[in-house]
């Protein structure tokens, strides 16, 4: 609308409040006096909440909290797994059978530390061969080199954060499981070499997995930026070749790499060791 039309128009006036002649005949009939300019009246006839709206007040809030919380919760990776994939039901079926076999006769105690221990081994026996020697292998010739560092950028904290839970769980269920039994056929190897791994695991998540995944970072932004990254099972440099810079991050991030994969290949010789010890107690 321009402004030459706009000025013919007026402000509509409101319309007049007309009075509520029955609130009119309730006050005069019970002989209501109300001033709203009066402030010690209105103090004096000021509604005063008793314990029932303050506790109803308080029951709103917290309501309305758990709601926030529970639409939170609902949000997380946790909840999804626990509610749309069967991993749980696998967890549920372990811890029952694993009970039920601790029932089956006295000695529940040692039992218990024992059934822990060799659960962690074998559980950090059983991710460090998937993923060292199947999945590892596997994807880096199955797909192209940048996805594939994806996958492991994803993985790599998760696997040496579990495995390093494992063997702390493993070497404390060991000795628990000794001093239950008062140090009795005492494999003072076993327990050093479940606390090698566990330090070297430790190390590795907290000191060397996140330099290395800054390099990585860096390393596949300039290949990207050149265009590379995409063969399958290699590596080619093309014109990266000649960069200095390139050089450097891609040295600094094979330093890293290979550090952390030695402490695999050892930690990996001590689980599997570890196994071996657990074999001659048994054919004793």
């Amino acid at each position: 609308m321009c402004n030459v039309c706009t000025r013919d128009l007026k402000t509509p006036e409101p319309a007049p409040v007309k009075p509520n002649r029955a609130l009119e005949r309730f006050k005069l009939k019970h002989q209501l006096r109300t001033d709203p300019h009066d402030e010690a009246k209105k103090k004096e006839v000021e509604y005063q909440p008793d314990l029932l709206a303050v506790s109803t007040q308080y029951s709103k809030i917290a309501y309305d909290t758990f709601k926030h919380a529970l639409v939170k919760l609902q949000e997380t990776k946790a909840y999804t797994v626990a509610t749309k994939t069967s991993q749980p039901l696998h967890v549920a079926l372990a811890v029952l059978v694993v009970a039920a076999w601790l029932s089956r006769c006295d000695g529940g105690s040692v039992r218990g530390w024992r059934a822990l221990y060799v659960t962690a081994v074998a559980a950090h026996l059983g991710t460090q061969i998937w993923m060292t020697l199947i999945s590892g292998i596997v994807l880096y010739f199955s797909l192209p080199r940048h996805e594939f560092g994806r996958v492991q950028t994803v993985l790599f904290p998760v696997y040496y954060a579990f495995n390093a839970i494992m063997s702390l769980l493993a070497a404390l269920a060991y000795y628990r499981t000794q001093c239950l039994t008062r140090f009795e056929n005492t494999s003072w190897v076993q327990l050093a070499l479940l606390l090698v791994v566990f330090s070297i695991e430790a190390y590795v998540r907290l000191w060397l997995v996140r330099p290395m995944l800054r390099a990585k970072h860096v390393k596949t932004q300039m290949e990207e930026a050149a265009g590379g990254g995409q063969e399958v099972g290699s590596l080619i440099l093309g014109e990266l070749a000649h960069c200095p810079r390139y050089i450097r991050v891609l040295k600094t991030f094979r330093a890293y790499h290979s550090s952390i994969a030695m402490g695999t290949l050892i930690t990996l010789g001590c689980s599997i060791y570890s196994v071996m010890i657990i074999v001659d107690s048994m054919c004793r």
